[in-house]
């Protein structure tokens, strides 16, 4: 019987493991969905930000085309004069949104400059600062319903998104309008802070083309290189102006795990919302290893109540098993003996009963046995005796065209001589039945095998060359460890099985040998008949009393592989339906034997 520590182990493990794994798994979900509701929430943020960002720069966009379309109408209409009253009361309704305006005239030099200050406009109609806003060139010959978008970079306010639009004044005394332009510099930062949800957990930044932060949470940081100003996510940022919208993770030094999604937002410029999934997920992280913990002890209790329920009910165990480890060891005369209320006493019941049916099997087994041995001798010989004939009968084919031939003859006489040796070897084997079923096999000695092909290819394959072609490549000598007896059986068996696969047709028979490269040798024997399906080969080839043949016995290739087995070789089988099959074996190679020659 087992120890208890042993047994609370075995039961340990029994219990936790299924536990653990439940535990682990539900840990792993967790984390996995966590990430997935976080992905989920900041593309939906990502998107609605984009989709607001739009709404606000077309809000905009709004308001200057309706400043256009009236009040800067009439500015233009008026004379300087009334120009210079007008001035500061021309864009009051602007929010500060923008960060700078300017109107210029059909000669392309500027009218009126207002930019925002601290919160409220100021504006100028003279002393322009030099370049302090220029319109975009296509306002000039482009539609005049149309406003020119681009990003700009205007040191005082750093990224500026630019809208510039015509003003088109109609001439009284001309059907030609003149035609002038608004332009408008709009606080990206600005717009994108009413925007921006971030907190501990959240995090939107935004970059243009050169990498350059225009907006982060951090008012100190925009501007600035994201190289510089967060190097950590420099990475990150090469990868977010360089591709379509995706998705990231990155690691930051802190050991905190970030999930980003990001896409473009405008033309040269890239947004970007961030999620800690290190926070985010702490919860869940936290209850999943508060459940493998549970997991554990659970497991632990259930195993130690386990292991005192069965110790209880182990005495009676003990004698079972004492007896059947005796019947075990072969005294099929020993009975097991409890009490009527031993809840052990079917057990015992039953083996007794089983006892009894092995004493009756083994004597129907003892008479039996003899009849298995004659049955499997007589199988093994008819497959033998099949090979031969099969030989003998593709000499006799080709004596009736071949007989005047005196070398035709000679090599009849050799064959029938071998195959007349090969019978008797038969009738021998079938007169000593028990050394025949034993499966011994002669020791293992160095062997040409080169001169067995020969042989075998001689009396087989070369009855049969009118029909089939026949190719040979085998070197001077090959020699291996090996019965040549049986080896040589090998040999016949496959050459046959080939011929016989290529009946319905002509086809080429091919007998190679030669070593391998880790310094065993082989020989292999291929066909172009039908070929072998992959299911026959994987579930059948090579088990006893398994044939494709219509008569055939389904013990070659059996024999075929245990006697290669035996020589410490191995055979295997290449075969495509339609393309034929190669059947090769390979052998423990043996040095070739030197002869001494003594004077």
């Amino acid at each position: 019987m087992p120890s208890r520590s042993r047994l609370l182990f075995t039961f340990a493990l029994t219990c936790i493991t299924p536990l653990l794994i439940l535990s682990v798994f539900n840990y792993l979900y967790v984390q996995r969905n966590t990430e997935t509701l976080l992905a989920q929430d900041l593309d939906d943020e990502l998107h609605d930000t984009v989709t607001q960002f739009d709404t606000a720069i077309h809000d905009r966009e709004r308001e200057l085309q309706l400043l256009a379309a009236g009040p800067l109408k009439e500015y233009l209409r008026s004379t300087p004069a009334q120009r210079e009253a007008s001035s500061p009361n021309l864009i009051t309704s602007l929010p500060t949104t923008f960060a700078a305006v300017g109107l210029f005239g059909s000669d392309r030099k500027p009218i009126f400059f207002a930019e925002t200050n601290a919160g409220s406009w100021t504006s100028r109609s003279k002393d322009f600062i030099p370049d302090a806003i220029s319109p975009d060139e296509r306002v000039w010959n482009g539609h005049i319903n149309e406003v020119y978008e681009s990003l700009m970079h205007v040191a005082r306010f750093g990224d500026v998104w630019r809208c510039t639009l015509p003003v088109v004044v109609e001439g009284a005394n001309s059907s030609q309008p003149t035609r002038g332009a608004l332009v408008a510099d709009i606080h990206i930062d600005t717009v994108l802070a009413t925007l921006d949800h971030s907190d501990n957990t959240r995090e939107m930044i935004v970059l243009d083309e050169q990498q350059k932060l225009v907006y982060d949470r951090n008012a100190a940081l925009r501007n600035q290189p994201l190289i510089t100003a967060l190097p950590a996510r420099a990475p990150f940022g090469q990868m977010m102006v360089s591709k379509a919208p995706g998705r990231e993770r990155y690691l930051l030094s802190d050991g905190h795990l970030w999930l980003t999604v990001h896409q473009p937002l405008k033309e040269n410029l890239w947004l970007a919302i961030s999620g800690d999934l290190t926070l985010v997920g702490r919860g869940g992280r936290r209850a999943g290893l508060i459940g493998i913990v549970l997991s554990l002890l659970l497991g632990l209790t259930a195993a130690a109540i386990i292991t005192a329920l069965y110790l209880r009910n182990t005495k009676s165990l003990d004698r079972v098993t004492a007896s059947v480890a005796a019947i075990a060891e072969g005294n099929l005369d020993e009975e097991v003996l409890l009490r009527s209320s031993d809840d052990m006493r079917g057990l015992a019941d039953n083996v007794n009963r089983m006892t009894e049916r092995m004493r009756e099997q083994l004597a129907k087994e003892a008479e039996t046995r003899q009849f298995d041995s004659f049955a499997r001798l007589s199988a093994m010989l008819a497959h033998d005796l099949k090979n031969a004939i099969e030989g003998l009968s593709l000499m006799v084919g080709n004596m009736e065209k071949h007989f005047d031939n005196p070398t035709f003859r000679a090599d009849a006489i050799e064959a029938l001589t071998l195959s007349t040796e090969k019978l008797r070897q038969l009738v021998t084997r079938l007169s000593n039945p028990v050394h025949t079923l034993s499966g011994e096999f002669k020791m293992p000695k160095p062997t040409d095998l080169v001169p067995l092909l020969q042989r075998v290819v001689r009396e087989i394959a070369e009855p049969v060359r009118e029909r089939h072609k026949i190719v040979v490549d085998l070197p001077r000598s090959l020699f291996a460890m090996v019965d040549s007896e049986r080896m040589e059986k090998v040999m016949e068996n496959l050459v046959l099985n080939a011929i016989e696969a290529m009946n319905a047709t002509t086809g080429t028979l091919t007998i190679t040998a030669g070593p391998t490269d880790d310094g065993k040798v082989f020989f292999s024997v291929s066909d172009t008949g039908p070929g072998i399906s992959a299911d026959f080969i994987q579930h059948k080839l090579f088990h006893a009393f398994a044939t494709t043949k219509p008569r055939g016995v389904g013990l070659g290739l059996y024999t075929c592989r245990e006697v290669v087995r035996a020589n410490n070789g191995s055979i295997e089988v290449k075969s495509e339906l339609g393309s034929g099959t190669t059947f090769r074996v390979v052998l423990a190679s043996a040095p070739s034997p030197v002869r001494t020659t003594f004077t």
